[in-house]
């Protein structure tokens, strides 16, 4: 029988290695793909707590000056928020804003644009609550 077709040679043949170069490139895909996950949380979790930074800035300047900060900079806000509440806030995942009067406030990180799943989605907070408001994106 030598020189059928069931006869076989020591090795893989091309489809059985395919087979196998499909079935990892599945599952590593579904790996980068849950890995997405805690990394994003991660990243909220540095978002939240820039702005109890904020909130604990906003009581002192408060305090200090009698009414809250609003940051009306329309070029770089967080650069306004640093200089004038005194802290430092360096994310590059994150915009922040304050928007309100000088009885009231509400801080704001939105998720910039290289996000998969959170893009352009808020977490807040306001003078009234320390809580940070995050139910835009599931992940977080």
């Amino acid at each position: 029988m030598e020189g059928t077709i069931f006869m076989r040679k020591n090795g893989f043949s091309i489809l059985e290695l395919m087979v196998v170069i499909v079935i990892i490139g599945i599952i590593a895909a579904l790996a980068v793909v849950r890995m997405g996950d805690p990394i994003e949380r991660g990243r909220s979790k540095n978002a939240e707590f820039n702005l109890l930074a904020i909130y604990a800035a906003e009581k002192r300047y408060f305090l200090s000056e009698g009414q809250y900060y609003n940051s009306t900079a329309s070029l770089d806000k967080v650069y306004d928020i640093n200089q004038n509440l005194s802290i430092r806030i360096d994310d590059p995942y994150f915009d922040y804003s304050i928007t309100g009067s000088k009885d009231w406030y509400r801080a704001v990180a939105t998720r910039k644009l290289d996000s998969l799943k959170c893009k352009n989605v808020n977490m807040s907070l306001t003078s009234d609550n320390s809580t940070v408001d995050k139910r835009g994106c599931s992940v977080w």
